[in-house]
């Protein structure tokens, strides 16, 4: 059996709980990156984006817990707009807006459409080039995003076959784990005439739920000019 292979973005480790590095004055320090969401708030496009900022912009965890209060700065203006979407959810335009909190120390693009292997490909591209890639994957009765940590491969092929993602709607990783969730990359289900059905694409966490979904669109956010 060929073996597989794991891609990481950079800056980000799993020691113990998956952290990311903040660069000090003195010596680089490391923060918890797993933010949770409540099952009753529709904020995995904001947490998806704040996950983004930390690894990126280095934002310090303590301020992101305490985001409600900051008066002013990148922070204070998501805020000021994720909250009217908390829990209706968010769409593209939603995250374009979100990152834009932190310009011109970030920036996306946005690639929509549910080609997955383009959108494999640019999240793949975004793992090595140092940038942050949000997935936008849809079921048939939810819709989400999730931020793309890894890239899993055969370890003599360059085609991904699975996105490896921090989810905030599941449970903290386990100890020396990068990722809790993977979005296989080929189809599981397929219809009468061998063609794949919508919602095709396995998307695993693991406490072992498994839902089938489709992917939905990519954001992927770069880093910019420092302020």
């Amino acid at each position: 059996m060929t073996a597989l292979t794991h891609r990481f973005m950079a800056g980000i480790r799993a020691d113990t709980e998956v952290e990311y590095a903040i660069q000090g004055s003195r010596r680089v320090r490391w923060n918890d990156l797993h933010i949770q969401q409540s099952e009753l708030d529709g904020a995995c496009g904001i947490v998806a984006v704040l996950q983004a900022a930390m690894v990126l912009a280095g934002v310090k965890r303590k301020d992101v817990e305490e985001i409600a209060s900051v008066k002013s700065g990148p922070l204070h203006a998501l805020w000021t707009f994720a909250k009217r979407n908390y829990f209706t959810g968010t769409a593209a335009p939603d995250i374009e807006r979100l990152v834009a909190a932190f310009g011109p120390r970030l920036h996306c693009t946005t690639i929509q459409g549910s080609n997955a292997r383009l959108i494999a490909a640019e999240a793949a591209q975004a793992v090595g080039s140092g940038h942050a890639a949000i997935l936008a994957i849809h079921s048939s009765t939810w819709r989400h995003w999730t931020l793309v940590v890894g890239i899993e491969q055969q370890a003599s092929k360059s085609r991904p076959l699975a996105l490896l993602c921090l989810d905030a709607s599941d449970a903290r990783p386990p100890w020396g784990t990068f990722f809790n969730a993977r979005c296989a990359l080929r189809a599981s289900e397929y219809g009468k005439n061998q063609k794949p059905k919508k919602y095709a694409l396995r998307y695993s966490n693991t406490d072992g739920q498994v839902d089938l979904v489709q992917l939905h669109g990519l954001v992927i956010v770069k880093r910019g000019q420092a302020p």
